[in-house]
């Protein structure tokens, strides 16, 4: 999709078909959020299992515990809101831990964010797919 930068594959994991992807949302970027709505729509209507690997932007309290209180923009609320309906609508597993994934100085946040849905009963997958 135009103006969507995002790399998506057809993955065989023994024999667990999945779609990964990686993509990227810029800061305050409504419009690339709804654009990776509409395609992860297309996706989940034609594949059981999803793991996508992004540089969200929005921090929300389900993936960033050290946001929790901060003031955000206008724009970064709706785009947490956007982010996490969508997380609901496509039953998506988050899988970070909280840990920061981005540091700068003396400040350290969680803009990567990484979902799946459909793989969580295979067991730890994402263990297995970095050991080989």
């Amino acid at each position: 999709m135009d103006n969507l930068e995002a790399v998506w594959a057809d993955v065989m994991v023994g024999k667990v078909r999945t779609v990964v992807g990686s993509v990227y949302i810029p800061p305050g970027d409504i419009v690339a959020l709804s654009k990776l709505d509409s395609v992860m729509g297309g996706i989940v209507k034609e594949h059981d299992h999803l793991v996508i690997c992004m540089d969200a932007n929005p921090r929300s309290t389900f993936w960033d515990d050290k946001c929790a209180g901060i003031a955000q923009s206008c724009r970064s609320l709706q785009m947490v809101a956007k982010l996490e309906e969508m997380i609901h609508r496509f039953s998506l597993q988050i899988h970070n831990s909280g840990v920061s994934t981005y540091y700068s100085g003396n400040s350290s946040t969680t803009p990567d964010v990484t979902l799946s849905r459909g793989i969580i009963h295979y067991g730890n997958i994402f263990k297995r797919l970095t050991l080989r």
